[in-house]
């Protein structure tokens, strides 16, 4: 059976190291999308490259590599594409920092099938996608003083999330191409942003902030 033809569709990438999720959101856009995957950010950058999309939907949690990390440089290979993150990563502590870093939505993976639909409409029409809660916590925080919380950069958030998956001192410092010497600053500085007394306590203040879970 000859493959459908793709002609006058707009063009999707799907970034995710799962493949059952590439497959889910592939079901879900085929009908609309030419879509295209890949697993990791040196491969999506290679995509982008090699023909450029309408529409950009990425994890965060992509193996070693760090979806906002790699965000910046997927938007610059192709700036007009809309960007949608898609995460099992709290979306209180990380949608507002992916939105800063050139999202134009965030879709929690719980909640993926009833919201990305909606999502890739609403980025589409130039508007910014959020959780109804997400949403209402943004208003809140613009319309008064909004309770105090870390500012984080992009590596801490990083950081976190590798002290979240369990990894050592050292297996971060390899994960990151950092030095050990560099690691135990950016730790020290996160338990002091996030009120950790021991390396016990950020790990468990890490799981609370992310969701992951070891």
């Amino acid at each position: 059976m000859p493959p459908e033809s793709t002609e006058g569709l707009l063009r999707a990438l799907v970034v995710d190291d799962h493949d059952i999720v590439r497959l889910g959101v592939r079901s879900l856009l085929g009908a609309r999308f030419d879509v295209r995957e890949a697993h990791d950010a040196r491969t999506a950058l290679a995509c982008l490259a090699e023909a450029p999309c309408d529409l950009l939907l990425l994890d965060l949690s992509l193996g070693d590599d760090f979806g906002l990390t790699a965000l910046p440089r997927l938007r610059a290979e192709c700036p007009g594409m809309r960007v949608i993150v898609l995460s099992s990563l709290a979306e209180d502590l990380y949608a507002e920092r992916a939105l800063k870093s050139g999202a134009d939505g965030f879709v929690s993976k719980s909640a993926l099938t009833a919201s990305l639909l909606d999502a890739v409409d609403t980025v589409l029409a130039g508007r910014v996608y959020v959780s109804p809660a997400m949403r209402e916590s943004l208003l809140r925080r613009v319309g008064g003083p909004a309770p105090a919380r870390p500012d984080l950069s992009p590596r801490e958030l990083e950081v976190l999330r590798l002290v979240a998956a369990g990894r050592s001192t050292r297996e971060i410092a390899d994960t990151l191409n950092r030095s050990v010497k560099t690691i135990e600053t950016h730790k020290q500085a996160l338990k002091v942003k996030l009120g950790a007394d021991s390396p016990a306590q950020l790990v468990r203040v890490a799981l609370q902030w992310t969701g992951e879970a070891r």
